[in-house]
């Protein structure tokens, strides 16, 4: 994600390991045409909770394996150069 321009709200350290928070890459950043990108490639994304910054959340739990977060990279990938 990082590679992407996208960088985490909390230091991996720190990370929770069911979600994690990205903050927007730029001020311009269009969360709506960005989750509706990529729920069209079957990836639903949360919008952020926090007051602080703008942010999104991706979920880490569940029934997932590496092969899904490839997937959800080259998602994001594609909705980026969109």
């Amino acid at each position: 994600m990082e590679a992407l321009g996208f960088k985490a709200l909390l230091p991996a350290a720190v990370q929770s390991p069911v979600i994690t928070s990205f903050l927007y890459p730029e001020a311009d950043f269009d969360f709506k045409s960005f989750y509706a990108k990529l729920k069209e490639r079957g990836f639903v994304i949360y919008p952020g909770k926090i007051s602080q910054a703008d942010t999104f959340r991706i979920g880490n739990i569940g029934d997932v394996y590496p092969e899904d977060f490839k997937r959800l990279v080259e998602a994001v990938k594609a909705c980026r150069e969109a």
